[in-house]
């Protein structure tokens, strides 16, 4: 079913983009770019089952002076401790949605957009949720073995973690051709970006916070200056 969900919406790709269709594909494509990166993170893992018994360890290259292997471990562990509940959750609701979704009447010149979007996000946070239970389970065997990687060393050289920098587009792309990781590369992009939309609707939030203080002192000032107005006239 996913399969079939998949390649109807491969399908609308080709469509005009000022076209229904065209409309419809680009308005998902954005919607999927609003999509966490961390979930697309959890999917990139292999699931369990896709590995069989292999008990192999598994090394986590990282770049020492940015991060610390407790730094990176820590950050992964809370990261699984707060995506796998949360992608079985949605996992559930995506999955009681298909029937519903499924109802919809067809327009024979279009696809059933709710079914297809319920569909991909059940698989979606099905494979997420699996990832995270995977990558758990290695943790807990003690087979991630976090490993310093020189080339990353170089590559994030002048990165200072310190001052809330975002990694660049640029050292983005050093690591994926570095690694033979291109297909990756759009991903960690989508990633960067949500972090500085996230960053600077935080940093809108405080300057208006910061804007509703100084009115607020602006106003109680004002209010002082009329009593004292009113007291001295009946004088």
């Amino acid at each position: 079913m996913t399969n079939y969900a998949a390649r109807k919406w491969e399908e609308l790709s080709y469509a005009d983009k000022q076209s229904l269709k065209g409309r419809i594909y680009v308005g998902g494509q954005n919607l999927l770019d609003k999509i966490d990166y961390q979930e697309y993170f959890l999917k990139g893992v292999p699931m369990r089952e896709e590995r069989g018994d292999d008990k192999s360890s598994v090394p986590l290259l990282y770049p020492s002076n940015v991060f610390t292997s407790e730094q990176i471990v820590n950050n992964l562990q809370q990261l699984l401790e707060r995506r796998s509940p949360y992608h079985r959750k949605y996992m559930i609701y995506s999955a009681l949605f298909v029937p519903l979704s499924a109802t919809f009447s067809i327009v024979p010149v279009l696809p059933n957009i709710p079914l297809f979007y319920n569909l991909f996000r059940l698989y979606s946070h099905y494979k997420a949720y699996k990832g995270a239970q995977h990558l758990s389970h290695i943790i807990e065997d003690n087979r991630l073995v976090p490993t310093a990687s020189k080339e990353l060393i170089n590559i994030y050289n002048g990165f200072d973690l310190n001052k809330n920098e975002v990694i660049d587009e640029q050292r983005i792309h050093n690591i994926a051709k570095k690694f033979g990781l291109t297909v990756l590369e759009n991903d960690v992009k989508r990633a960067r970006n949500q972090i500085l939309e996230k960053i600077r609707k935080e940093n809108q939030e405080k300057n208006s916070n910061s804007t509703t203080k100084v009115d607020d002192d602006d106003d109680g000032k004002n209010q002082i200056f009329n009593n004292r107005i009113m007291k001295d006239n009946k004088k």
